[in-house]
């Protein structure tokens, strides 16, 4: 009778070591499964970041250059019509003639004040530096928070017992901490003079 006490206590006490380990090895899956996906999602808003400087710096250089270009042309047709109404002198028709032009050519001038009261060139290039530092800033930001994330999961992975229970499902150190895309790695380059 004693012998079948001893048998029953060893059988119960593998079921429990069995149980425990199961446990402490589903436990330990599904945390892995869960830090590596907060991987994935932090690399992807690193990539989304990174899509967002790439969308946003041709269409705010686009959008300067045009600005500019308009503001450019607006001020060279008062400027040639100022230079006409000079050049009339004395002669009344001309005179009329040339501030008219003037006026005409003040219109559109006026316009863009009431759209854009502050109507300078130079707020749009600092416009584009801020959204391009921003932009720069929100990447740097994202990769932060990216490898911060990756090294939570490497830890996890190489600490006992989890790097028993790791290396059974299928999960190793990742060292991938961000290096980006090499087109990534290169500053914008940002050209004015076309």
């Amino acid at each position: 009778m004693k012998s079948l006490w001893v048998v029953l206590g060893v059988v119960g006490l593998l079921v429990l070591v069995l149980l425990l380990s199961g446990g402490s090895y589903v436990s330990t899956k599904n945390t892995l499964v869960q830090k590596n996906e907060a991987i994935n999602a932090a690399y992807s808003q690193v990539d989304v970041l990174q899509q967002r400087r790439l969308d946003l710096i041709p269409n705010l250089v686009a959008s300067v250059k045009g600005y500019v270009a308009e503001e450019s042309a607006i001020l060279t047709n008062i400027a040639n019509a100022r230079a006409g109404v000079l050049a009339a002198g004395s002669d009344h028709a001309a005179a009329i003639n040339a501030n008219t032009k003037l006026d005409v050519a003040l219109g559109p001038f006026f316009r863009l004040q009431e759209q854009y009261p502050n109507l300078k060139g130079n707020e749009q290039f600092m416009r584009l530096e801020d959204e391009l530092a921003g932009s720069e800033n929100r990447i740097a930001v994202g990769r932060q928070r990216y490898n911060k994330v990756l090294e939570d999961y490497n830890v996890y992975v190489r600490q006992f017992p989890n790097s028993l229970w790791a290396g059974m499902a299928g999960f190793h150190y990742r060292d991938e901490y961000f290096k980006g895309n090499p087109e990534n790695k290169a500053a914008p380059k940002v050209d004015f003079s076309k």
